[in-house]
This record gives C-alpha cells, sequence and structure tokens, in this order.
C-alpha cells in the first residue's frame, strides 16, 4: 500500500514541474530514478521491496514498451523510414553497432562466452531517444537528422527482441540443434509476429477510424483504443509463441498506414485519431518503471560491480555507438557535427531493461547475474551522461542547421 501511494504521489508532484523539465532537457527517467533510490529500501524505505518481485516489475515494463513501440510505430511516416539516413542507420548501423559491442564484450568481460557476449551486445544497443523528447523537438537541429533517430529507435526497439532470443537460444544450455526447429523459431519470431500485427492493425483500426466516422466514439476513447490495440497485438504474439513487441510494432505501423487513408482533407493526411492520451499512457508506465528500477536495482547492482562491467558500459554508451554511426555515414554528406550528435545522442532506456527482463525470464545461460549488471550499469550511466548533457549535444546538433 505505501509503494502504490508513493509511486501515485511521485506522479503527481512531477506532474507539476513536468514543463519545467521538459524546456531544461531533463530525461524524467532520470528524475524517477533518482527519486526511487531515494525512496527505495536504501533510502527512506517508502517503497517495499516485499511489493514488488521481478514477475510484476517484468509485466509492467513490456506492458510499458508495447505502448511505446506502437505509439512510436504510429508516428512513422512512409517516407521518414524510407530517408537515406534512416536505412543507413538501420542497414549499417545497427549491425556494426552489435558487432563492435560483441567484440568490446569478449575483450572486457572474458568470462562471457562469445554467444553471450553477442546477447549483451544486442540488449545494450537500442537507444530511446524518447527518453529526451524535447531534444528531438528542437527545431535547431536538422530535420532529416530528428527523424532517422526516432526511427531507428523504433525499428531496433520493435525488432531486437526477436534478435535477442534468437542470440538467448544459442546462447542456452538446452539449445536444440535441430535445423527444422531452428527454421519454425525464425518464422515465429519474425514472419508470423509481423503477420499478426499487420492482420490485428489492420482489422482494428479500420473499425476504430469507422466509428469515429459514424461518431459512435468519443475522442479519449478513440486513443484508448489504441492502447488496448497494441496490448492485443502484444499478447497474440505471446501467446502464439512468436514476438509480442514485433507484433505490436507492426501493428503501429499499419495503425499509421491505414488510418492516414482514411483521413480527411483538412487533417492533411494525419492520424484522424489524436495521439495525448495514449503517449500519456506509455509514458507514465515507463516512468513508473524507472522509478522501480531506482528503488531495486540501482543500488544493489552499483554495491557490487566490478570496474569491468562499468568500462564496458561506458564504451558502449559512446565509442561502439560513436564508430558505428560514423561508419554507417560514411558518404552520406552529413556534416561532421550532425554524425557525432547522432553518435553521441543515444540514451538507453526501457528498451534494454526489457531486453535484459528477457535474459532473466527466458535465458538458461551461465552468467546471467554477469549481464544484469552490465545492463542495470549501462542504463544508470546513460540516464545521468545523456540527461545531463543533453544542452551540449543539441548545440552540438544544431551547428550544421
Amino acid at each position: 500500500m505505501h509503494t502504490a501511494f508513493t509511486l501515485t504521489f511521485l506522479v503527481l508532484a512531477y506532474a507539476v514541474v513536468s514543463g519545467l523539465v521538459r524546456r531544461w532537457y531533463l530525461a524524467p527517467a532520470l528524475i524517477f530514478a533518482a527519486v526511487g533510490v531515494v525512496l527505495g529500501p536504501a533510502g527512506l524505505g517508502l517503497i517495499e521491496v516485499a511489493n514488488a518481485n521481478a514477475e510484476s516489475f517484468t509485466v509492467l515494463a513490456q506492458v510499458a514498451l508495447t505502448v511505446i513501440l506502437f505509439n512510436q510505430a504510429s508516428r512513422l511516416k512512409l517516407l521518414q523510414v524510407r530517408g537515406r539516413l534512416t536505412l543507413r542507420l538501420l542497414a549499417i548501423g545497427i549491425p556494426v553497432t552489435v558487432m563492435l559491442g560483441t567484440l568490446t564484450a569478449v575483450v572486457l568481460l572474458p568470462m562471457l562466452p562469445v554467444w553471450e557476449a553477442v546477447c549483451l551486445a544486442v540488449i545494450v544497443a537500442p537507444t530511446e531517444v524518447a527518453l529526451i523528447e524535447a531534444v528531438l523537438e528542437d527545431r535547431r537541429l536538422p530535420e532529416r537528422v530528428r527523424n532517422a533517430l526516432s526511427a531507428e529507435s523504433g525499428f531496433y526497439d520493435g525488432f531486437a527482441p526477436a534478435a535477442l532470443l534468437a542470440a538467448l537460444a544459442v546462447a542456452s544450455e538446452q539449445r536444440d540443434p535441430e535445423p527444422a526447429r531452428w527454421a519454425w523459431f525464425v518464422l515465429r519470431t519474425e514472419f508470423v509476429s509481423v503477420a499478426l500485427g499487420v492482420v490485428i492493425g489492420a482489422a482494428a483500426t479500420a473499425v476504430i477510424v469507422r466509428s469515429r466516422g459514424h461518431r459512435w466514439m468519443s475522442d479519449t476513447w478513440a486513443q484508448l483504443a489504441t492502447v488496448a490495440l497494441a496490448l492485443a497485438c502484444f499478447w497474440s504474439g505471446e501467446e502464439l509463441h512468436a514476438s509480442g513487441f514485433v507484433a505490436a510494432f507492426a501493428g503501429g505501423l499499419v495503425y499509421a498506414g491505414v488510418s492516414s487513408r482514411f483521413s480527411s482533407r483538412e487533417t492533411a493526411g494525419e492520424s484522424p485519431v489524436a495521439t495525448q492520451v495514449s503517449d500519456a499512457v506509455g509514458e507514465l508506465l515507463e516512468l513508473l518503471v524507472f522509478a522501480m528500477f531506482g528503488g531495486f536495482a540501482v543500488i544493489q547492482v552499483w554495491r557490487d560491480v566490478g570496474w569491468r562491467v562499468v568500462v564496458f558500459a561506458v564504451l558502449a554508451l559512446f565509442a561502439v555507438r560513436v564508430v558505428a554511426v560514423l561508419v554507417a555515414m560514411v558518404g552520406a554528406g552529413l556534416p561532421l557535427s550532425s554524425t557525432l550528435f547522432m553518435g553521441c545522442f543515444g540514451p538507453r532506456g526501457i528498451g534494454t531493461l526489457v531486453l535484459g527482463l528477457l535474459v532473466i525470464s527466458k535465458g538458461d545461460i551461465g552468467h546471467g547475474p554477469l549481464i544484469t549488471q552490465a545492463v542495470v550499469v549501462t542504463v544508470t550511466l546513460s540516464l545521468v551522461l545523456h540527461g545531463l548533457t543533453a544542452p551540449l549535444m543539441v548545440r552540438l546538433g544544431a551547428r550544421a542547421s
């Protein structure tokens, strides 16, 4: 009861100053994580360990990521996704990031087998630019840079769980070497997931839009319906042992396409259903996750962490990311300042946490605690370093505009 009341009061207190936080480029997740540390067992004890467990935290984090992925996908535009910078980040930047991250893990954490190093690299690679959304809303930054970062963040978060599950299956001690099972696994996590998202997303979007057209549905309930649609895609994917996150992201993409076709001329091609409520639901869930993360993980992990894990996290956040983006942008004609901004601005957030939780809940690997340490340290450092340096990054990225 104390935990629920404390989190409710925390949300109310943050709502009062949320406009100032956005104006100062602070990451709300950093604030909630920091307050979680203060209010958690290592601090005032107002957030009790007895009221939380790994399973409930995992469910909350999965629901939050599902809604966020759907919302991100629903805002993506086809031209934005097909942009040259976006394709370079997705086709070149992400594979290079995973390869360099794997190499870094192998060198600094030699106790990890290669496939477990791959798992760790996949986990810490996804970026979540929505953590500091005010940065991407700053018009001083080139529009194509903002669009590319937003699309990269959404696409990798959407499809990374499938890549992680593949690496995790190889890394697990109880892996099945039969080719037929591997083929079915790939079909399930990728194609079946996408097909589910497309079918459910198209059918539900058509119903939502037509209901709105006949004035059977209010604006508020139309937005809540999109939240229900995101969760329906996720749970359908999970029930069929596919990837619920891939299904939710695919459903969001279909929602964007189908709803825009029904939009009126007055909306200039935008979705006829607003997104303020669904965005607020996603952000609220995410911030609650980070409050619990601060209360139950940060102090506990940092007490026992070794220097190798810290060095790995720093390199993964900046060196690996910067090098990968520099490689991806060779020949793109992008100013160096914009390229460095894209490389430096890659906050890790709930996507990394959820992938880490997948390792704990579904993996059967020998170094789960070490991977958990690396995840917590990486996310914590990212919240602090990316959150506090956001104004400097904006000035760096704005030089070319």
